[in-house]
């Protein structure tokens, strides 16, 4: 199994981190492993999904559960990477949260030969992704003008 845990402080409410991190078809703007999301369908809070990863166009079937404004939970259930990736949210004010991402995944068939090589990826991925999401919920609106 590969245990990786990543946190990032984030100048924000924990609404706009929400936003960023529950915005499950946009999911590719920051992490950047992923080329493409499919939705397949919703039930509540619960969303099958397809994705297409960078790395040779692999396709995973993955189940995401949201828990509003506390975490998105991702199971990988079909493709070479297996297990749960969750990105939690801690308040730690009004204005300021620490967003974690945990993973806990194996890798499948041949790419279990790989797994150091792909589990220094997934926690240089991480760290991206995570300093991209902060950028996002940190960026100052611009002003609206009116004609």
């Amino acid at each position: 199994m590969t245990r990786i845990e990543e946190s990032i402080e984030i100048q924000a409410s924990k609404e706009r981190v929400w936003n960023i991190i529950s915005d499950l078809e946009n999911e590719g703007e920051y992490w950047y492993g992923t080329r493409d999301t499919r939705i397949i369908s919703r039930n509540g809070n619960e969303v099958e999904r397809e994705i297409t990863q960078n790395f040779r166009n692999h396709k995973i079937l993955q189940k995401a559960i949201l828990r509003p404004k506390e975490s998105v939970e991702i199971h990988y259930l079909k493709g070479i990477t297996e297990g749960v990736k969750v990105v939690s949210i801690q308040s730690l004010s009004e204005d300021r949260q620490k967003l974690t991402a945990s993973w806990d995944v194996h890798f499948a068939g041949i790419y279990k030969l790989a797994e150091p090589i792909i589990k220094h990826h997934t926690l240089s991925g991480t760290v991206h992704a995570l300093q991209r999401i902060k950028e996002s919920a940190e960026a100052i609106p611009a002003p609206s003008t009116q004609a």
